[in-house]
């Protein structure tokens, strides 16, 4: 152990600045500069310095540099109490300038936090003014990182469930600006720690500072390092003394964003029986992340990303070439922080006019009989008869009514019968003329 801040606990042997060192307790090493110490918080620890043997109680600390024994008292009790959650640690909204960069290679430039982006052991993520992020885990539970403020990812171990399950726990710690803690209920217990203050907490919706203010807004926290100090709903510690809880601004939009989160994801799609192209216009929340998956003729799905064009409205991207003709199976998915959901709509792309085909017309008397069929990929065709100037309109459901036959009224002789047909996806053949038909010809 060469340089670094380490936490140790059990029975151990190890060497660290030239001294052989045996605990059987729990030690703390801090190796960075200025302090180079040994701290003993339980047990006791035996120091090998050359020929001398030194041993260390619970309470005592021993320097490194000048080689001194000095009572030893907890200032920041960063190894006790930290941000646990299970599964992965993953940004799940991004408002602002919010970097991620690695804080074991100083080297390593800073990159925009992106959403999804899992972050990773030795990361820490920062945010600017008036910015923030959403960080949840996979197992339940987020925390808000308010603006200017850093989180760093102190480990990501895996463990034993309970029921003996292997699973994922990351540990992230608080340095700097203040994060807003909504904890699953469900999940067990989440720990935070900061230069000031450490906070266990079970099933709660709370805020802690680095500066040591913490707030509760539902359920209870723990203050290990306060000697067992417990705040309840509506209590807040500042200064180091237990007050009533007092609101700011900052709170209230954090409760305004908490409310908008946990509304439920509105999906607002209309689609035409059929179209001439894929067109789509999607009403939801402001905050949702739309995607469309199509699915069609080579039977592979491909996905295809929405933009936001005004205020919870969202459009197609253009595709940059026109899809073939035929049915399209859409699973159109939205993505909000913490939710994702998704509903499914068939499209058809449509691009020919009806073909009218087998025309037959047959005078009757004054009426005029006009039967043939029609073909075309919409649900339903409507054909237009214009005789002596006068429109009649009638409706065909394919392809169950490919076939029609119409008895129309023929008030003048040698009247012209204009012919016509458009599908739902608009397009229109052009009208054929079919006469004159008299009354003296059958």
């Amino acid at each position: 152990m060469q340089t670094g801040k380490f936490y140790l606990s059990g029975q151990l042997s190890f060497f660290s600045q030239s001294v052989h060192l045996a605990s059987d307790g729990r030690v703390r090493l801090d190796l960075r500069s200025p302090t180079r110490r040994l701290a003993i918080i339980a047990g006791t620890a035996r120091l090998a310095v050359g020929s001398r043997v030194i041993t260390l109680k619970a309470g005592q600390q021993y320097d490194f540099a000048t080689k001194q024994i000095t009572p030893f008292a907890e200032g920041d009790a960063w190894y006790d109490s930290r941000f646990v959650g299970e599964g992965e640690a993953v940004v799940q909204a991004v408002k602002g300038p919010v970097t991620v960069q690695s804080v074991i290679t100083q080297a390593s430039p800073a990159h925009n936090a992106a959403v999804d982006e899992r972050l990773q052991a030795g990361q820490q993520l920062s945010t600017g003014p008036n910015a923030f992020a959403e960080i949840g885990f996979t197992g339940g539970g987020y925390l808000r990182l308010q603006p200017q403020s850093a989180l760093s990812v102190l480990s990501i171990d895996k463990v034993l469930s309970q029921e003996g399950k292997s699973q994922r726990e990351v540990t992230l710690q608080l340095t700097r600006g203040s994060a807003w803690n909504v904890v699953a209920k469900r999940q067990g217990g989440y720990e935070i720690s900061t230069p000031t203050v450490t906070t266990a907490v079970r099933g709660t919706l709370f805020r802690v500072d680095a500066n040591g203010l913490v707030k509760v807004f539902e359920g209870q926290v723990a203050l290990p390092s306060g000697a067992g100090l417990q705040l309840g709903r509506g209590q807040q510690l500042s200064g180091g003394a237990v007050q009533a809880l007092v609101l700011d601004a900052s709170d209230r939009a954090n409760q305004a964003l908490d409310r908008q989160r946990a509304a439920p994801t509105r999906l607002d799609l209309s689609l035409a029986p059929a179209a001439s192209d894929l067109s789509l216009t999607v009403r939801s929340q402001p905050d949702t992340r739309l995607s469309v998956n199509v699915a069609g003729l080579n039977g592979a799905g491909q996905d295809f990303t929405l933009t936001q064009s005004a205020e919870g409205v969202f459009s197609l991207k253009p595709l940059g070439s026109q899809l073939p003709e035929g049915r399209y199976d859409l699973t159109l998915t939205a993505r909000r922080p913490g939710s994702s959901v998704s509903l499914k709509r068939s499209v058809l792309i449509d691009r020919s006019p009806p073909l009218v085909s087998r025309v037959s017309v047959l005078r009757l008397g004054r009426t005029v009989r006009l039967t043939g069929q029609v073909a075309d990929l919409s649900p339903s065709v409507q054909l237009s008869a214009e005789v002596d100037g006068r429109v009649y309109t009638r409706t065909l459901h394919l392809p169950q009514q490919a076939r029609f036959d119409w008895l129309l009224p023929l008030p003048q002789p040698n009247a012209v019968i204009k012919l016509s047909a458009a599908d739902t996806a608009g397009n229109a053949g052009a009208a054929v003329d079919y006469g004159p038909v008299g009354y003296g010809t059958p």
